[in-house]
């Protein structure tokens, strides 16, 4: 599986797709929930041009959008995809939900979901699911449901799904229905690998690729957390190093699941 997904980077340098490209600059949106209709709010992301372009729906941890938020959209967007942080807490009055199931976050997304579709510029068969943490839980129960579940008759669903130091427990002994991309820190003391080693290993082959970072933490990818810090009980902390390969990992893993 290693060697697959080395093949997937050649063949994405020889497209041209590790070559950044122009992208807008993000915009406040808003749209409904697939749940009980709730306004719920987002921040679109999208390259420059008419597509239509792949879209990626990001999903944020229990402590609400981070510092980091236009950064990651703007990334995402140059690399050719159409981007929207979904916003769970703005519209609720909520600060953090880490002591919580956070049981409206898939319904957000799947709202999300019918949201690109209907833009002109979105292609709805190539929508990626990518969370982070809690968002990250939402990411694999998405993966575990076929990529759809009562999100309405617009006929998109997910296609494929990324999930950065998920709690894989929660979906223990479930099998992900989508190709799927777990990457977690081996010293993750809040959500750990060992978990997401163990869901990864029962997958059909190819279906879930899992990949535990050595010495990282959880909240790898987030600068804001640079030396560590204590945050609602979980120990966060920034790994520059950890951070870029894993932004690698997932570029080329939605380069490969998405880009046609």
């Amino acid at each position: 599986m290693r060697g697959f997904f080395y093949a997937w980077l050649a063949v994405a340098a020889l497209l041209g797709l590790l070559v950044p490209g122009p992208a807008e600059a993000d915009e406040l949106v808003k749209f409904a929930s697939a749940g009980q209709g709730e306004p719920i709010q987002g921040y679109l992301s999208r390259p420059k041009g008419a597509g239509p372009f792949p879209a990626v729906v990001l999903l944020h941890s229990c402590l609400g959008l981070p510092a980091e938020r236009a950064a990651i959209g703007e990334r995402i967007a140059t690399w050719g995809y159409v981007a929207l942080f979904v916003d769970d807490f703005a519209t609720r009055g909520l600060k953090e939900t880490c002591a919580v199931d956070f049981k409206p976050a898939a319904a957000d997304a799947y709202g999300a979901l019918v949201y690109l579709a209907s833009l002109p510029y979105v292609d709805p068969a190539r929508v990626a699911a990518v969370g982070f943490s809690q968002g990250g839980d939402t990411a694999l129960r998405i993966a575990t449901s076929g990529g759809t579940r009562s999100a309405g008759d617009h006929g998109a669903i997910f296609q494929a799904a990324a999930a950065f130091y998920p709690p894989c427990a929660n979906v223990a002994g479930a099998a992900v229905d989508i190709p799927t991309l777990i990457l977690v820190g081996a010293r993750d003391e809040v959500t750990p690998a060992a978990d997401c080693a163990d869901l990864a290993k029962r997958q059909q082959q190819g279906m879930a690729r899992f990949v535990a970072y050595p010495g990282a933490a959880h909240g790898f990818d987030l600068a804001e957390f640079r030396g560590g810090a204590k945050v609602m009980g979980m120990w966060l902390a920034y790994d520059r190093d950890t951070a870029q390969r894993s932004w690698k990992e997932l570029r080329a893993f939605l380069a490969a699941r998405l880009k046609r």
